[in-house]
């Protein structure tokens, strides 16, 4: 029975990502002119614009750090020429960023000299390369925005590392600039391979394009949409160990597996209730916060992507966006109730996810909700195969993600999946929780999973057993 429930869930899954990609090819955004611009200024994007007032004074500069472990002679000019070729195809990787008028304008270089360092790695590793990368800011007026560092182990032992600001990248855009990079480097290494072909648009081409879309009808539609679904909304309570005021931006992140009958058990309900790996994870997830606040309504983060047209996957920029999924446990539902309400939820809520959150809370009577809202996050995504080392030349690279130890907000939650094993990431901040009550929420969620499966009336305020 586990097998072949486990053969037909694969199956539709894949389906499902057939069907997207088909889907992503039929609504190909148009290829736009160049906007008119006065000496290569031009409109920043929305999600720029609502991003740009949290950065005065930032504590904690929003980056994105990647990079590769390479091993072998490496050649350093050869990797400059390739950061140069890079930056040239890709707008933003040439721009800064500053407030003119009243109104945020990229500002886009003609040129730019690559930024690239060559350093001792000293003490830093792999694992804290993400905070260490908070010693070199940017001048975000005057831009680049991006840089890669050289960091010597040895004659033979480097890590590069890749940093973007989050005005413009996302991790689908560090992937990019990633495999960018390394195909230019090997080909100047090698003598080989073509040069990448143009790109049918700009970030700004988009963020005009964007700005068009959220003025007219559809803007005003979604907006009233996300003011009536957040209407008497209330943030999770969490039970901490030490006051708000008092917990800074410190954090940890913990990774644990999802034993192989937990995981049986999430694809057994969402085959059960037609639904995805994420419709459980978070209903679950939402059924812990309710547990434990005590609270019968429950809103959480939950990040998204405007990357849903084949123009603009493989541009180097933020796409990122932020949708508020709500749950109303007033009537105290099922487990199984809340997972098909979390169901037709999510689709309504994901079908308004074009409008950037800022434009929202201008139209609130609390401008600062979904601020409060978002202190709670969780995403799942189905996990890639991500493909061993790869030879670049003469040198062996691999792909590494250092971990933060600075997080964003309080709580956030991430399931990472494929078709045979789970994880869980909890990302916290270490100076309200402690890992004790973190230990026992991973237990918790875990529980729920099989709680889910075994006993799907269970209410979700008052579980039994």
């Amino acid at each position: 029975m586990t097998s072949v429930l486990r053969d037909d869930f694969t199956a539709r899954a894949r389906l499902e990502e057939r069907l997207l990609a088909r889907r992503r090819r039929g609504t190909a955004l148009p290829v736009l002119p160049r906007r008119p611009g006065a000496e290569n200024r031009f409109a920043a994007s929305l999600g720029q614009e609502g991003m740009w007032p949290s950065l005065a004074g930032s504590p904690r500069p929003p980056l994105i750090v990647g990079g590769l472990r390479l091993t072998g002679p490496l050649d350093v000019g050869a990797l400059r020429a390739a950061w140069e070729r890079v930056a040239a195809r890709h707008e933003t990787l040439r721009s800064g960023y500053r407030a003119e008028g009243g109104a945020l304008v990229q500002v886009v270089a003609p040129h730019a000299a690559p930024h690239v360092e060559e350093r001792p790695a000293g003490p830093a590793t792999a694992a804290t390369l993400a905070d260490d990368e908070l010693a070199y800011p940017f001048d975000l007026g005057a831009g680049p925005l991006a840089r890669l560092a050289v960091l010597r182990h040895s004659a033979d032992e480097h890590l590069v590392v890749v940093t973007l600001h989050h005005l413009i990248g996302d991790a689908r855009a560090l992937e990019c600039l990633t495999d960018e990079v390394s195909a230019g480097y090997a080909a100047a290494v090698t003598g080989t391979g073509p040069e990448l072909p143009g790109l049918p648009v700009q970030y700004a081409d988009f963020a005009a394009w964007h700005r068009e879309r959220v003025a007219g009808e559809h803007g005003e539609r979604t907006i009233r949409y996300w003011v009536d679904r957040l209407a008497g909304a209330e943030p999770a309570v969490l039970p901490a160990d030490r006051a708000d005021a008092e917990a800074g931006i410190a954090g940890r992140t913990l990774s644990f597996p999802l034993s192989p009958e937990v995981f049986e058990q999430v694809r057994a309900v969402a085959a059960r209730h037609r639904t995805t790996w994420y419709v459980v994870g978070l209903a679950a997830f939402q059924a812990l916060l309710a547990r434990w606040s005590g609270q019968d309504d429950i809103c959480v983060r939950a990040p998204v992507s405007y990357r849903d047209r084949t123009e603009v996957h493989d541009l180097v920029a933020d796409f990122s966006n932020d949708v508020t999924v709500r749950a109303d446990l007033s009537g105290n539902p099922t487990l199984a109730e809340l997972v098909d309400q979390v169901r037709t939820t999510t689709t309504g809520d994901f079908a308004h996810h074009d409008v950037p959150p800022h434009l929202v809370a201008a139209r609130m009577a609390d401008p600062g909700l979904i601020d409060r809202l978002h202190h709670v996050q969780f995403t799942a995504e189905r996990e890639h195969e991500i493909s061993g080392a790869q030879r670049l030349g003469e040198v062996r690279a691999e792909r590494f993600s250092p971990t933060a130890r600075t997080v964003a907000r309080p709580l956030s939650v991430r399931l990472r999946h494929d078709d045979h094993s789970a994880r869980c990431i909890v990302a916290y901040r270490s100076g309200l929780f402690s890992a004790e009550r973190i230990a026992r929420l991973q237990e918790a969620y875990a529980a729920l999973f099989t709680e889910l499966a075994e006993h799907p009336d269970h209410r979700v305020l008052r579980p039994r057993g």
